[in-house]
């Protein structure tokens, strides 16, 4: 598979960082590939190549109707050779990403969103699992305890002497994956894109999983909006600024909560002397569903 590894790293050169003596740099990893893009090739990619080793027959997941996940699952398994199937929250209903991912193969099982509720519950999940036996089951957002490895492998990428990696967090197993990356060094500091009083011990249970006991890590409540794949006017607005000003292309149910809570911190003082990573986790192919639903302005 044809993917940008290492992906490239580009400092940021705004005013106000060369006044208060910060040196950021903004990780790109969504220049990694065009479809199975930033984190999500992260996640897939060793989950995949067990798939490939054990000669399962397909894989079946989780995700939203504009799921950023099930778009790269649904591409990576197309080039694998593998099957992919999604289980999708909400009503059946047509969306540029669930069209993509039905043109690259993947079958769709529209799932209320009462029973979606119930995504992490190994009954439930069994049930859906009968349907594909012996396929690789991924949890929503690909955050299995194994996917950890290809977003640790991340860390080696970065320049030496950052002092904290800003990263958004939806599932969990991104920051995971960074924490047990970092191996001690420096903070990870996760910006939550949900409204989920679940999530800290979701990672909590993902790092046990990978048998990591660092703690170098915070999540930085309050820059969700109101909640997963939602956001404000005036957010928006100030993605889009943000964008302009910055010359980095962002959405803005990820990488602009993000960026929104960074340069907070930024013109806060917070961040004065340090060397920072923010990292571009990807996710733009989902600007292409909001413009349809009239919620991002036209490119």
């Amino acid at each position: 598979m044809k993917v940008r590894i290492p992906s490239p790293v580009y400092p940021v050169l705004a005013p106000i960082l060369l006044e208060r003596n910060i040196k950021l740099t903004i990780k790109r990893d969504d220049l990694i590939h065009p479809l199975i893009s930033g984190n999500k090739w992260r996640k897939l990619k060793h989950p995949l190549a067990a798939a490939l080793q054990a000669k399962k027959p397909g894989v079946l997941s989780l995700g939203g109707p504009y799921s950023n996940h099930l778009l790269a699952l649904a591409a990576a398994c197309h080039e694998l050779g593998l099957a992919s199937a999604a289980l999708v929250r909400g009503h059946e209903q047509s969306t540029p990403t669930l069209a993509h991912c039905q043109a690259l193969g993947m079958a769709l099982h529209f799932v209320s969103r009462q029973d979606y509720r119930c995504r992490h519950d190994p009954d439930w999940l069994a049930q859906w699992q009968a349907l594909y036996p012996d396929w690789l089951l991924l949890p929503e957002g690909g955050s299995a305890p194994e996917a950890l490895t290809g977003v640790a492998e991340l860390v080696a990428e970065l320049p030496p002497g950052w002092d904290q990696i800003w990263t958004p967090v939806g599932s969990g197993g991104t920051l995971a994956g960074l924490v047990l990356g970092a191996q001690g060094q420096g903070e990870i500091v996760g910006v939550p894109t949900v409204k989920d009083a679940e999530l800290p011990a979701r990672i909590q249970g993902l790092l046990a999983a990978r048998h990591c006991s660092h703690q170098n890590y915070r999540l930085l409540w309050g820059h969700e909006g109101p909640g997963f794949g939602k956001f404000s006017p005036a957010m928006g607005e100030a993605i889009r600024a943000l964008e302009a000003e910055l010359g980095v292309p962002l959405e803005p149910l990820y990488s602009g909560k993000l960026m929104l809570a960074l340069w907070q911190a930024v013109e806060s003082g917070e961040l004065d002397g340090k060397q920072i990573v923010m990292l571009h986790t990807g996710g733009l192919q989902s600007l292409d569903g909001l413009r349809a639903q009239g919620r991002w302005p036209d490119a």
